[in-house]
């Protein structure tokens, strides 16, 4: 049981790349005040372990009652976040204008933090694997665990980065975008190599 746990939690770790993921967390919540960034951080945790959870336990049947296909979810979950990341790139901002003024904890948590980053198709496809292999407890175990490590990351984003500077987080902000986008057009090549095997050839 320990070394499935040791493995299924690696996966994991390196599919929700909690320090990839850090860099979104500071760069999206940068302008709120260290509540705010609390909260954030406890949606996205929370949102993503249910999402996980829920795949663990019920697994492909999840999509099959929602009648959605792995390929579509792929899809969609690209072209969720292809919109915003870009605004990242082109703007510096992740939100609308008029949101980024004052933003709400859960304009953020859910979306992109929660999902398609931290539960996105990769990792919900994982947690219905791992737990046919090595068994809904170690699985759900695992997830816990490195969604524990990204609440705590998340935590400490905010002295990581307090000593980077303005101009420093003007570029991480951009270069995140960049790789919100690369990331998102990944998400929608492979629903489309689902959907048409013939394009991977």
């Amino acid at each position: 049981m320990g070394e499935d746990l040791t493995r299924t939690f690696v996966a994991f770790f390196v599919i929700i790349d909690p320090v990839g993921n850090l860099v979104v967390f500071n760069v999206l919540s940068g302008s709120m005040s260290s509540r705010q960034r609390l909260e954030v951080a406890a949606i996205a945790v929370l949102a993503a372990g249910t999402m996980l959870v829920a795949f663990a336990v019920g697994g492909q049947e999840v999509l099959e009652f929602l009648n959605i296909s792995d390929a579509a979810f792929r899809i969609a979950a690209g072209a969720l976040l292809l919109i915003p990341a870009y605004r990242m790139v082109t703007q510096g901002r992740f939100l609308e204008t008029a949101a980024e003024e004052n933003p709400k904890p859960v304009d953020v948590a859910l979306v992109p933090l929660a999902t398609p980053l931290m539960a996105g198709p990769g990792a919900l496809a994982a947690a219905t694997s791992l737990s046919q292999s090595v068994g809904h407890e170690e699985t759900i175990t695992a997830i816990v665990l490195v969604l524990l490590v990204s609440f705590v990351a998340f935590i400490a984003a905010e002295r990581v980065f307090g000593l980077l500077g303005e101009s420093t987080m003007r570029l991480l902000t951009r270069l995140v975008g960049i790789i919100l986008v690369a990331i998102a057009v990944q998400f929608v090549i492979e629903g489309l190599q689902v959907s048409f095997p013939g394009l991977a050839e």
